[in-house]
């Protein structure tokens, strides 16, 4: 009985899509006659605006089970790209529609769907003042249909696919904005004159009404799940389920329990011998639906809410514990969650959520507790938030808590203003911070703006959040110019003028370098770029290389004169490509016998696509340094001719609808020779030192393949090998070769993984 239990929800999942309208690629149902209609489609990317020189018709309309709209696409059928791609990938190379949506008429945010003509879903959300994110993903529908001619494109959006607000009457006013790609010319139409790569996307959409209705939504995701290392010997099994309830009046739930993310896509591979931390983006699912209310942040400079957090190693203390050897034997580069609960709820112009985490207790260590409640409220074109995070490390009995008042003002279409107010408190230090923020677009081919930070020594965000560095204090401007009017004849469709001026030092008045940047790109009628950049830097103050030692708080620099030269091919059928070169160059310290820094850079890459289900990426990176400065302890440093080789090679295979292959690796060699010992003074001078310092190599690998088998939407099996690790080396010199050969030989982890999830 069970089995035809679970047999009958497969078929039901897999086949019944929707009542009314047949999702074919043929928009011949009467209710596309009656649909609104967009017909004009201007070119947006180069901004040129010109009207698009290819005919795009899009209908729109709404009923009870969600909204729809249908692309019919004129091309010559000689000329389309139907590439296929992973889910959201966003490089390649395929004719495409979309459509953004802001379902709650607010201008904070818009979620985007798009597919390719290959029928690759895409989907993300574009919030106010940020780039398109492309973690979330929805539960809709796309279909494509190549015609003679033309080719359609057909979507169906549940009305339950998001949280909207709940909304009285018959109609509902939303705001949105539809788009098309054109892969030979790589030209983006849009027919509000803008695109989600522009600051002020959310303020040009078009207002249409459309009937109204809710719609509730439950999902249940049985999984099982098994895990093998064959490195460590470990086993582990796993039953878990995730719970989505969409009320279809303004309130969600999602609930994972016991989760397994071992088909996560691996991280890329980043050599940090800085004081600040990496941050790598969510790869997990779940921690991606429905967060954008809980996602604040400014840049790569801090986030309130780093989930990676979330399951990241524990803390051992195996020293201590009577059992020192079975401690270090139990050690993971993971922790187990029990759960994770994140409650969503939207009333007329405030919103309002909960989130909670709880880490698993192992036998050595204890997991950590994670709580967050944001709320957000919208008066005219004004929002104002709270959000409150707290965290309890079972392990060390510490509590850390952060609390921010947020607000946003647009005061325009043109103009648009930031602030957030942050205090921390960890075991009685507190910490304060702020944020101040403009954007201003004077006209359509022009953009200004301006940041302030300041962040005091005391500010902690990374028990649940990330924060860059604290003790700082930056101030930024920046402006940029398009020019698109060019003579006929002109190989030029667009020219990008961009100049940036950041200063930034410690609370106590250490200035770090006054840096000037300016960008001058080039797009051309071939589709290719060209970009050229350069950037300045004057002497000043490394005051982050010591760890804030007191007594050797910061080490002075020599000015720099760098630049970069990028190029990105056209595409040429079945293949391209982009390089791109730079080289730094910094005066000589005085204090000790300096001949310079100097920076060297190389990069080749590329896609291969034989045929339109399989695509091979390559890249291979090289960075020299000489006089590259690395930080030791206390106030010892070292200078090394520095040498890093990357390279990358991906692919990507799909076998009809249903089976995916994934390839994803990357190996890493890094030299860091001809070692020289120094100290730094108390006046942050470099002076030569008589410690010895061994020259060292180290070599990184990430290698992953993941095959994905798709039952039914959002119900997949998956079958994942991993295997990596790193060696370092400071005894024996070895070549490149034997760099990129030894952690594959003899890796840390080499991980094998099959897990089986259902949607119900």
């Amino acid at each position: 009985m069970n089995r035809i239990f679970i047999f009958a929800s497969i078929f039901y999942t897999q086949f019944v899509l929707v009542e009314s309208i047949l999702l074919d690629g043929n928009l011949n149902e009467p209710e596309w006659e009656n649909a609104y209609v967009i017909s004009d489609y201007f070119e947006t990317v180069p901004y040129t605006l010109k009207p698009a020189e290819v005919k795009t018709t899009t209908r729109i309309f709404s009923n009870a089970d969600g909204i729809y709209v249908g692309f019919i696409n004129f091309q010559d059928n000689s000329s389309m790209v139907s590439n296929k791609s992973l889910r959201d990938e966003m490089g390649i190379n395929a004719e495409q529609n979309g459509v953004a949506i802001d379902f709650d008429n607010d201008e904070t945010k818009a979620y985007m769907f798009m597919v390719t003509l290959a029928n690759v879903k895409k989907d993300g959300i574009r919030p106010l003042g940020g780039w398109p994110e492309m973690d979330w993903d929805g539960d809709w529908e796309a279909i494509t249909k190549i015609h003679k001619g033309y080719w359609v494109s057909e979507f169906y959006i549940p009305w339950n696919v998001v949280l909207m607000k709940q909304i009285d009457g018959n109609k509902r006013t939303i705001q949105l904005s539809t788009f098309r790609y054109l892969a030979n010319e790589k030209i983006w139409l849009n027919d509000t004159k803008t695109s989600g790569f522009r600051v002020n996307f959310l303020s040009n959409l078009r207002s249409i009404n459309i009937d109204n209705y809710t719609k509730r939504k439950v999902n249940f995701f049985p999984f099982v799940s098994k895990t093998h290392n064959s490195v460590s010997d470990f086993n582990e099994n796993k039953v878990g389920a995730e719970v989505f309830l969409n009320t279809g009046t303004g309130k969600q739930i999602n609930l994972t329990v016991n989760p397994d993310f071992g088909q996560a896509e691996s991280d890329e591979v980043i050599v940090n011998f800085s004081a600040q931390e990496t941050f790598y983006s969510e790869k997990r699912a779940f921690f991606n639906e429905n967060q954008s209310l809980f996602d604040l942040s400014h840049y790569d400079r801090y986030r309130i809410i780093n989930t990676r957090r979330i399951g990241a190693r524990s803390n051992y203390e195996c020293s201590l514990s009577i059992n020192e050897d079975g401690c270090d034997d139990s050690k993971k580069n993971y922790t187990d969650i029990d759960y994770a609960l994140r409650y969503t709820q939207k009333n007329d112009n405030t919103d309002f959520g909960v989130f909670v985490a709880q880490e698993s207790d192992e036998k050595y260590t204890k997991g950590r507790d994670f709580y967050a409640l944001r709320t957000k409220k919208k008066v005219n074109n004004r929002t104002i938030g709270h959000f409150l995070t707290h965290v309890v490390n079972n392990f060390s009995n510490e509590k850390a808590t952060v609390n921010v008042i947020d607000f946003s003002n647009v005061k325009s279409k043109k103009l648009t203003l930031y602030n957030d107010i942050i205090t921390s408190k960890k075991e009685g230090e507190t910490g304060f911070g702020f944020r101040s923020q403009f954007n201003y677009k004077p006209t359509s081919l022009s953009r200004r703006s301006g940041s302030l930070l300041y962040f005091d020594d005391g500010l902690m965000l990374n028990d649940f959040g990330y924060l860059k560095r604290n003790d700082w204090f930056h101030l930024g401007a920046g402006t940029d110019i398009s020019k698109i009017n060019f003579k006929d004849g002109s190989q030029i469709k667009e020219f990008k003028f961009g100049i940036d001026l950041n200063y930034d030092s410690d609370v106590s008045g250490n200035s770090n370098p006054v840096k000037i940047g300016q960008k001058n790109e080039f797009v051309f009628l071939d589709s290719s770029e060209f970009q050229f950049t350069w950037d300045f830097k004057s002497s000043g103050k490394d005051t982050t290389i010591t760890r804030k030692n007191i007594n050797f708080p910061y080490v002075k620099t020599k000015g720099s004169l760098s630049f970069n030269l990028d190029y990105e091919s056209p595409s040429y059928g079945f293949w391209e490509y982009d390089w791109r070169i730079g080289y730094e160059n910094a005066k000589k310290y005085n204090s000790f016998n300096s001949e310079g820094y100097e920076r060297r850079f190389a990069k080749i890459a590329g896609s291969l696509y034989p045929i339109d289900n399989f695509k091979l990426g390559y890249s291979f990176r090289v960075r020299e340094e000489d006089e590259w400065l690395n930080w030791l302890k206390d106030n010892e440093l070292a200078i090394y001719d520095l040498t890093q080789k990357i390279f990358s090679i991906n692919m990507n295979w799909y076998s009809g609808t249903k089976h995916e292959i994934r390839l994803k690796s990357q190996f890493v060699a890094l030299e860091a020779l001809n070692p020289k010992s120094l100290i730094v003074d108390s006046s942050g001078y470099l002076l030569n030192h008589n410690s010895e310092v061994k020259a060292f190599s180290e070599g990184i690998t990430s290698f992953q393949i993941r095959y994905k088998y798709e039952i039914a939407p959002l119900s997949y099996i998956y079958l994942v090998y991993t295997k990596g690790g790193s060696v370092y080396d400071d005894e024996n010199k070895k070549d490149t070769s034997e760099i990129f050969r030894d952690p594959w030989e003899n890796p840390d982890n080499e991980i094998f993984s099959v897990k089986f999830r259902l949607k119900y």
